[in-house]
């Protein structure tokens, strides 16, 4: 019978040649792993596939109105009125411009209706028919609608919102100096 004779030396040489084996085994596997994430990184995005929540037709309805909103008071005008040292002036020129308004078939004619809809009543000027038009008004918020048409009845029509803001007018200064005497007696 043939003994098995492993010395404390061939054992540590076999423990270190697996300790080898599997260490090669393991930056094998952690490229080939490495590549896979790497891939997936550069796919395009449309791989993807990300799942969405579906939104109740109430928040959809709250978006879309606050989207509404938002758009709105983009479209107003702010108008900053400078200070001109005079408190008799409350009222202020303003001019509504859309003459630059035209339509895309050759040769058709445009007419202008211009209405006020909304803020304290003002007076079109020359008159509500006119490309150009303007307003005197105190400060505040007001709204007018152009419809712009041609020979054909087609129209275009948009709602503007001017608001003029008041005045400035910044409160004096007070600079007082308290000293002993009596100059004014």
């Amino acid at each position: 019978m043939s003994s098995f004779n492993i010395t404390k030396e061939s054992f540590g040489k076999l423990i270190a040649f697996f300790a080898i084996l599997i260490s090669a085994v393991m930056i094998v596997k952690w490229r080939e792993y490495e590549s896979k994430v790497l891939k997936e990184a550069t796919k395009p995005s449309t791989d993807n596939i990300e799942l969405k929540r579906e939104q109740s037709p109430e928040t959809v309805a709250r978006i879309s109105l606050l989207e509404k909103m938002a758009m709105a008071e983009r479209e107003k005008i702010k108008v900053m009125v400078e200070h001109d040292n005079s408190p008799l002036t409350n009222t202020y020129p303003m001019i509504l411009d859309a003459t630059n308004s035209y339509d895309p078939d050759v040769g058709d004619e445009v007419q202008f209706v211009w209405k006020q809809i909304a803020g304290e009543p003002v007076e079109i000027r020359p008159n509500p028919f006119s490309g150009k038009v303007s307003f005197e008004a105190q400060a505040g918020e007001y709204t007018f609608e152009l419809t712009v048409s041609d020979d054909y009845g087609s129209k275009a029509t948009v709602t503007r919102t001017v608001i003029i803001e008041p005045e400035p007018n910044t409160p004096p200064v007070i600079d007082m100096k308290i000293r002993q005497g009596s100059e004014l007696n």
